[in-house]
């Protein structure tokens, strides 16, 4: 499949009955001048880009070998990219011979603001696509590149610089909104949707006018909610310190500019080091910096400023704010949040709470556990799949498809799934 988008011809390859279009930049790559500045748009390009390989993923730790999310998502070479700071790019799938004006569904991955990538294993996208929606995954900056905030880094009307990552975001999402319709798809009809810290920073968007007009709706997995007990944004004046830990580390202001690619690596290494041995909590997550987040998100989101468009929020049974001892609903602070969400916003709100203990070994439905069943990508994991799983997987797909289309989860053949209402909460459970 060829396109012709505004920055130039791009081609593809055919894949499980969809066109994947691998690694297409949808920023200039943030480097040298641009460093620690907001994207700008990609250059355009002579001739046709064959877009058949994963673009670089972002500067992030890695899992080391032998942990648990290691084994899970990270076992196959196929899914992995080189890491550099030139990473703003983005993955389409366009499912084959169902004509144009689809549904577009933009993913934001998780990885606590510090790893992961729209390559990642789980996020193999052809049979989400092949219900009829046009699936997007996306990187953008993480760690310090991506939400250092600090005086050295000010820019225009940011005193302060930071939320990087954010505005990557929203360029993605500029970018589909511009060329989607090339591919087949609706810019009208756009689908936000993230995990964990993917989850966290759509939340915020949805109160960043910033962010406005770019999604139709937004489903949130382990990482909304009203009072999200795993935290959103941080204040300015705390980020700093963080910033302060990368300046020492590096030996000075100026060296975030002139220090090189393998000078700053081992300094921003050693900075989240310390930041965990000295603080709390996730070190880089978006920053309340007065311009693109204007105050903390729970007070915009009670003061009704989030997006008034259709939201699926949910947690898992083992989810990371799970009582161990006692995992039902009632004691996951994060379900509340999701359920609380709905008597916060103007806007249709269904919440689920997924509680399918996986096969091959006691982890439960442990954080991120759902991903293999959202885009339905069970052929490449490493547990012993059984029939329900994948009836799990082809329900929760119609629902999430159904939802991407229309606004509304429900359809034929699909158990009914009731809006959450402050006057009258409810939720469903996917197990």
């Amino acid at each position: 499949m060829l396109v012709t988008t505004k920055y130039g011809k791009i081609e593809g390859v055919s894949q499980d009955g969809c066109a994947v279009f691998r690694g297409i930049p949808y920023a200039a790559p943030p480097v040298g001048e641009l460093r620690f500045r907001r994207p700008q748009p990609p250059a355009p390009w002579e001739g046709v880009l064959r877009a058949d390989k994963w673009g670089d993923k972002s500067v992030q730790f890695s899992n080391p070998r032998g942990t648990f999310y290691k084994k899970e998502f990270y076992s196959n070479p196929d899914f992995d990219a080189p890491i550099s700071e030139d990473c703003l790019y983005l993955n389409v799938w366009v499912p084959e011979n169902m004509g144009g004006d689809l549904p577009v569904a933009v993913y934001v991955h998780g990885g606590a603001f510090m790893g992961g990538a729209g390559s990642n294993l789980p996020f193999a996208c052809a049979e989400l696509a092949r219900r009829g929606v046009i699936v997007v995954t996306i990187n953008y900056r993480l760690g310090a590149l991506g939400f250092l905030c600090h005086p050295a880094l000010a820019e225009g009307d940011a005193p302060f610089g930071g939320n990087y990552g954010l505005w990557d975001q929203i360029a993605a999402l500029r970018w589909v909104r511009e060329n989607i319709s090339a591919f087949g798809g609706d810019p009208d009809n756009v689908t936000a949707f993230g995990q964990s810290a993917g989850a966290m920073s759509l939340q915020v968007l949805a109160v960043c006018r910033s962010a406005r007009g770019l999604f139709r709706r937004m489903i949130l997995q382990s990482g909304g909610g009203y009072k999200n007990p795993l935290g959103v944004t941080r204040k300015r004046e705390d980020a700093v310190t963080f910033g302060d830990d990368v300046i020492k580390a590096l030996g000075g202001e100026d060296r975030l500019w002139t220090a090189t690619y393998d000078e700053l690596l081992p300094a921003l290494n050693d900075a989240l080091a310390q930041a965990f041995i000295q603080r709390k909590g996730m070190p880089y997550v978006p920053v309340v910096d007065g311009e693109l987040v204007t105050e903390d998100v729970n007070e915009l989101i009670a003061s009704g400023e989030a997006a008034k468009v259709p939201y699926i929020l949910g947690a898992n049974g083992n989810d990371m704010t799970a009582d161990e001892k006692d995992p039902r609903p009632g004691n996951n602070p994060m379900h509340q949040g999701n359920m609380a969400y709905a008597g916060k916003v103007d806007a249709p709100v269904w919440v689920y709470y997924f509680d399918r203990k996986l096969p091959g070994d006691d982890a439960g439905s442990f954080h991120s556990a759902e991903l293999w069943y959202v885009f339905g990508s069970l052929k490449y994991c490493w547990r012993p799949m059984e029939d329900h799983d994948w009836e799990l997987s082809r329900t929760i797909m119609d629902y999430w498809s159904n939802f991407m289309k229309t606004g509304d989860p429900n359809g034929p053949g699909l158990a009914r799934w009731e809006r959450c209402r402050e006057e009258a909460p409810c939720f469903i459970t996917l197990e």
